[in-house]
């Protein structure tokens, strides 16, 4: 088991801006602040036949005040403005999410082929030659299952599982 002490900052609400659109973020959420952001780009966008699912191909970067998502591939899953679940494709997909302990920014850093962020969930699933790293810490196996509140990781599948942690000074 791999425990590293940190607490999550509580991703605030954001409005997103595709293009020349923007939108508010929804109401049952706390306003937001003219600095919060949503920006997604890639080649190419689709909205599902499914309600609230927005599919994307071909350089998709996503950025907000706290969280990076590139991939080549990647679904959204939820409102627009206010992402549920994003899950992305890649070679490899690539996800970096800040963290706030007692004043001090932490950057969970992760990659593997494929990432599932549930902001719902506050956790990240990364599955195929996954690696993730939070400051002087690194974990890198098949997958690696972290949940972001409890700061819990899990790791195991092929290749088995691969732990550096540096002691603190």
């Amino acid at each position: 088991m791999f425990r590293l002490l940190y607490s999550l900052l509580v991703l605030t609400p954001v409005t997103i801006l595709v293009s020349s659109l923007s939108l508010q973020a929804a109401e049952e959420r706390s306003p937001l602040s003219s600095e919060d952001t949503l920006t997604i780009r890639s080649a190419d966008a689709w909205m599902d036949e499914e309600p609230d699912i927005m599919h994307f191909d071909g350089s998709f970067e996503l950025r907000a005040s706290d969280w990076f998502l590139s991939s080549d591939q990647a679904t959204l899953y939820g409102k627009l403005d206010d992402p549920e679940t994003v899950v992305i494709n890649g070679s490899p997909a690539l996800i970096l999410v800040t963290t706030i302990d007692g004043g001090q920014a932490s950057v969970i850093n992760g990659e593997a082929r494929q990432i599932i962020y549930s902001r719902s969930t506050n956790s990240i699933l990364m599955e195929g030659a996954a690696s993730l790293s939070r400051d002087e810490h690194t974990m890198s196996g098949g997958e690696i299952e972290y949940d972001i509140d409890r700061d819990h990781l899990s790791a195991g599948g092929e290749g088995g599982v691969y732990i550096l942690v540096i002691p603190e000074p």
